[in-house]
């Protein structure tokens, strides 16, 4: 089912600090910063290889990132895993008894491309989210 790292979500305090960060120590640039108001989130692209890196700073302390990056401190959020016909691989997820998140199990990223959540207590604690685009 996998094909690839689809991309990788890192939570900072400080989305512009680490992308300063970044540059200084690795000599790379963001592919992209943005600022998603109604997400409550700004996030640092980069693209390595054929997954993106996202370091996102959540901008409400009280939304899920912001709770998550305060109990846990920054570090991995999620990992979304590629694949083609999301849909159809979302609806064998939640047919196999995974409790689905969001509306028919898929959403649609602040980037634009789909999304599938497994509910981490389905799946053994672990956020797994496929992505397709």
């Amino acid at each position: 089912m996998f094909e690839f790292i689809h991309h990788v979500r890192i939570l900072v305090h400080d989305a512009d600090a680490m992308a300063a960060y970044i540059e200084e120590n690795f000599g790379m640039k963001p592919v992209k910063i943005e600022v998603y108001p109604t997400r409550g989130m700004k996030n640092a692209i980069y693209r390595v290889g054929q997954t993106n890196v996202e370091f996102t700073e959540p901008l409400d302390s009280e939304s899920a990132m912001g709770q998550y990056l305060q109990t846990f401190g920054p570090g991995p959020y999620h990992l979304a895993f590629g694949v083609t016909d999301i849909a159809d691989k979302a609806a064998g997820l939640a047919a196999k008894g995974n409790e689905m998140r969001g509306q028919n199990g898929m959403s649609r990223s602040a980037e634009g491309y789909m999304t599938a959540n497994i509910a981490a207590a389905s799946a053994l604690g672990f956020p797994f989210q496929i992505a397709e685009g």
